[in-house]
């Protein structure tokens, strides 16, 4: 499916549209119809300490009408080993399925509520 930037990703800002692909109930892909690079998402379930609100004018930018149509997504990044992979947990990139419109927005980590990593990834 073909997604509209509305705000755009950090890195990305030229980047007009993606087309998400998913993996499976935790991981997706969106890849740049423009530059044509691919990035790998992790679904915002997997993490259950996690908790934070969008700001308004985000929500408006997105059309929000209803937290049900909207995903949320952390960018991450395989390395080799796999331990020094690393996941965005600080700039969700947020896509709005009603509309197909998407963004990405920095979270104030005060209120973000992060706990340690331990505490936070589901078992």
């Amino acid at each position: 499916m073909k997604y509209e930037v509305i705000v755009p990703l950090a890195g990305f800002e030229s980047d007009s549209s993606f087309i998400y692909e998913k993996f499976d109930n935790f991981f997706s892909s969106i890849k740049s119809e423009e530059s044509g690079i691919e990035l790998k998402m992790m679904n915002f379930d997997v993490l259950k300490n996690l908790d934070f609100e969008l700001p308004e004018w985000f929500v408006e930018k997105l059309d929000i009408k209803n937290p049900e149509d909207v995903s949320i997504y952390f960018i991450f990044v395989l390395q080799s080993p796999a331990t020094s992979s690393v996941v965005n947990l600080f700039a969700p990139v947020i896509m709005n399925n009603k509309n197909f419109t998407m963004g990405q927005i920095q979270l104030d980590l005060d209120e973000a509520k992060l706990e340690t990593i331990e505490n936070l990834i589901c078992s």
